[in-house]
């Protein structure tokens, strides 16, 4: 197998939790991400030991949108002011059930809303068709958990209590 760079990935989210259930993840609710971003880094000393308050890790990310109703789950979070939990799974495969059926890494991100926005691009619009939608969407993270192959390999870092 090639080996992939992080510009060849492909990348979907759920809006949910992925480690409560694995197995039972549609591929119908997974969004594809075309574009995510985020920093998480402390500030260190001379010798490397870290000091002060750490800098809020913000997650910034692109959602394509095929139908009205995946975009809901955005706004709801963002106007109930909680944390909630999302899972971004890289290059995932789905079995003929569509179930997800394996992956090859991932994220699972806890934390708030801060923002949603809507772009359209009206130009690729074709009669007949339904118009796509792209939604930037930012979120402050609270936690995030790495996704190893095994559970045993999962790595959570905290950044809000």
């Amino acid at each position: 197998m090639a080996t992939l760079y992080s510009n060849e990935l492909k990348a979907i989210i759920v809006a949910d939790n992925f480690l409560d259930n694995p197995k039972n993840v549609l591929k119908e609710n997974c969004l594809t991400i075309q574009r995510f971003e985020y920093l998480c880094e402390k500030k260190r000393n001379a010798l490397g030991e870290v000091y002060g308050p750490m800098e809020p890790v913000i997650l910034k990310l692109s959602v394509r949108v095929n139908s009205p109703r995946h975009t809901k789950v955005f706004y709801k979070n963002l106007l109930a002011n909680e944390r909630y939990s999302y899972s971004i799974l890289f290059n995932a495969t789905f079995n003929t059930y569509l179930r997800l059926e394996n992956y090859e890494d991932g994220l699972v991100v806890n934390g708030h809303v801060v923002s949603v926005e809507e772009n359209y691009n009206a130009d690729k619009c074709v009669t007949g068709e339904e118009e796509q939608m792209m939604l930037d969407v930012t979120i402050m993270a609270s936690s995030v958990t790495y996704l190893g192959r095994e559970e045993k390999s999962n790595y959570k870092s905290v950044f809000i209590q």
